[in-house]
């Protein structure tokens, strides 16, 4: 994969990635503040789960959608929420901070970790050529 084709990619992640974090971080600022903070995470988390797996399989990495993939995609996100449910608990229970720096701080330590899971988990199989088959 070439060096513009990672950009793409970034670019990509961004445009999908900034979608979903800003739609999640008013969601999420406005729920804190009318239900208990850690369902708001979670009622947010779910949304942005099922619009980010799509997107980040077709749109960012352009990737085959298998059914392991995205399991696997599903699978990293879930360890994600723990880590962030975690910094809502951090942030609501023991710093009490108001629910606008809750959501920027959930963010600003989840979505490098979402990024990572996906380039990983979306990475292009390489596939031997046909020469490399022959030389094998």
């Amino acid at each position: 994969m070439s060096r513009s084709d990672h950009l793409r990619q970034a670019w990509r992640f961004l445009l999908v990635g900034g979608a979903n974090t800003a739609v999640t971080v008013v969601l999420l600022a406005v729920l804190a503040g009318l239900i208990e903070p850690t369902v708001a995470y979670t009622v947010v988390y779910v949304l942005g789960l099922a619009f980010t797996t799509v997107m980040t399989s077709r749109y960012v990495f352009s990737a085959e959608s298998s059914w392991l993939r995205m399991g696997a995609f599903v699978a990293w996100y879930l360890v994600v929420y723990a880590v962030g449910l975690a910094v809502v608990d951090l942030v609501d229970s023991r710093l009490q901070w108001s629910s606008i720096p809750l959501a920027l701080a959930t963010i600003a330590v989840t979505a490098p970790l979402s990024f990572l899971g996906g380039r990983v988990i979306f990475a292009p199989v390489s596939r031997p050529t046909p020469a490399q088959e022959i030389s094998r």
